[in-house]
């Protein structure tokens, strides 16, 4: 009877053993399959993450330059302002100097009425 209670407990001893030598072997299997995709993955998103830092920084770029283009072109409108209302009070310094009047004048009244309350 002794020799029948030892074989049960050795087979199941035995059995507990394949069991948990299944068990790791299923576990490892596992994290190789996952270890072999996790590369992929982190590839993937490595070269999205690199796609979208190369498209911010496009787009910063051509922001950039559209905004040295409008920088240009405004400093360039001033100039032709600024020479054009050269030519109009050379060309009618009496005309120039009255406007120049009338605008002072009018602001004194705007500014006076409102320190005056």
């Amino acid at each position: 009877m002794e020799n029948s209670i030892d074989s049960k407990i050795n087979n199941t001893r035995d059995g507990v053993t394949q069991i948990g030598k299944d068990l790791r072997a299923d576990a490892h299997a596992t994290i190789d399959k996952v270890a072999e995709k996790i590369p992929p993955a982190t590839e993937r998103l490595a070269k999205q993450a690199h796609n979208g830092v190369d498209k911010v920084a496009d787009t910063a770029e051509s922001a950039s330059e559209r905004l040295a283009v409008r920088g240009k072109q405004v400093v360039e409108t001033y100039k032709n302002i600024t020479e054009s209302s050269r030519n109009h009070v050379r060309a009618n310094p009496v005309i120039s100097v009255l406007v120049a009047a009338a605008a002072g004048y009018g602001i004194s009244r705007l500014l006076g009425s409102r320190s005056g309350k």
